[in-house]
């Protein structure tokens, strides 16, 4: 899947191996951004997470020995498309990781 054609990257306001910082609206719902944080805590080669919800972000340090770039980017990309459903109020299943 080429990186262009990426639901996830209007929402990567930096990106540099081993740390990514992610913004989206519906990262303000203090549920959601708990569901996130703890889906990702729990992956393997997550350094660790930090949400806000007041500014509906998440900062995100990783291995990049642990998690390639494209395995990352595939990730992101689930959780791209469940957080545009919340915050379409629909009920999307929580993306495994």
């Amino acid at each position: 899947m080429p990186f262009t054609k990426l639901r996830l990257l209007k929402y990567v306001s930096s990106f540099t191996d081993g740390r990514v910082r992610i913004r989206h609206p519906a990262l303000r719902r203090a549920d959601t951004l708990q569901t996130v944080l703890g889906a990702l805590k729990a992956m393997n080669g997550i350094q660790s997470v930090e949400g806000n919800v007041a500014s509906g972000s998440l900062l995100i340090l990783y291995d990049c020995a642990t998690i390639p770039r494209e395995r990352l980017m595939a990730v992101g990309e689930d959780w791209a498309f469940y957080l545009d459903a919340i915050h379409a109020n629909q009920k999307p299943q929580i993306p495994t990781v």
